[in-house]
C-alpha cells in the first residue's frame, strides 16, 4: 500500500528514521508498524489535495487597481 503523511503529524520510518515524504511511501500491507500508524491516524492511504495554483502578480495588480473615476470621487457617506 502507499501511505501519505497527515497534516499536523509526523510519521517516521522505523528503519531509516526519515519522515514519510509528501509524495508518499510504498509499504507492506502486513507491516504491523504501518498498520498501527494508519489505524491511529498518523498516515493516510489518500494522497493530500494539490495546493491551489498561485494567482499571478499581474492579475493581483489588475484586481487591486481601481478605475480613475472611482479614485477621484470623494464625498462623505
Amino acid at each position: 500500500m502507499k501511505i501519505y503523511p497527515v497534516a499536523g503529524r509526523t510519521a517516521r520510518d522505523p528503519v531509516t528514521m526519515e519522515p514519510v515524504p509528501d509524495s508518499g511511501k510504498a509499504v507492506s500491507d502486513y507491516d504491523p508498524y504501518w498498520v498501527r500508524r494508519l489505524r491511529d491516524g498518523d498516515v493516510s492511504k489518500t494522497a493530500p489535495a494539490a495546493p491551489a495554483p498561485a494567482v499571478s502578480t499581474a492579475t493581483e495588480a489588475a484586481a487591486v487597481t481601481s478605475s480613475p473615476a472611482a479614485q477621484t470621487r470623494g464625498g462623505a457617506a
